[in-house]
């Protein structure tokens, strides 16, 4: 034991005790380190699965009323028209054009700061469908405005209230009708070939 102890104050042996004593933590830390990491790095997937699954529900619902609602918009948008350029001089009337996609799981997306799960293909596309969400959602709203301001008051009154009748065409208050109702059609069927197309994306990044 005696020797053992010399052994032990021995420079060269103090030396080696220390550097054995600074192995012995530094994998002592490392490894909880690796453990950590490994541990976020399965909280991360697990979260970014969540937030795929989410939005592939939510767009899984948007894709499936679209299908319904936009052909259905599409066809009277048509008919109006397809009257309209045969000089029929159809009264204009009130068409409800309403974005009724949700934004719960982009919010939420945003606001937990977990963007830098997604893929970034991904987020940019998505950042490009919102905010033409929120734009269109708006025009609609313009729109409705002005059905409500001057189509819906004088909705009783003879159609020359509406049109020339020798041309057969708008009069000049009301020619923002056609084009509004041109444009309100248009947004529809984007927004329907964005949902869809944001849809397989998900569907890659699940499958990835």
């Amino acid at each position: 034991m005696v020797g053992s102890s010399k052994n032990r104050n021995n420079p060269r042996s103090k030396l080696l005790w220390l550097i054995a004593e600074l192995l012995v933590v530094f994998i002592g830390v490392y490894g909880a380190f690796i453990f950590d990491n490994y541990r976020t790095n399965k909280q991360n997937e697990y979260r970014k699965q969540q937030i795929y699954t989410a939005l592939k529900e939510e767009f899984t619902f948007s894709s499936e009323g679209m299908k319904q609602v936009v052909p259905l918009l599409d066809g009277i948008v048509t008919e109006f028209k397809s009257e309209y350029e045969e000089g029929k001089m159809p009264k204009p009337k009130r068409f409800h054009f309403v974005i009724g996609i949700r934004t719960d799981i982009w919010e939420a997306v945003l606001q937990s700061g977990a963007l830098e799960l997604i893929d970034v293909k991904l987020v940019f596309q998505l950042s490009n469908y919102y905010s033409f969400i929120r734009f269109a959602a708006e025009e609609c709203k313009i729109f409705d405005g002005l059905v409500q301001q001057y189509i819906i008051p004088n909705a009783d009154k003879n159609i020359e209230e509406f049109y020339n009748i020798k041309t057969k065409k708008f009069n000049r208050k009301y020619l923002w009708y056609l084009e509004s109702l041109d444009n309100m059609n248009n947004y529809m069927n984007r927004i329907q070939k964005m949902t869809d197309s944001l849809l397989v994306e998900i569907n890659n990044c699940i499958e990835d």
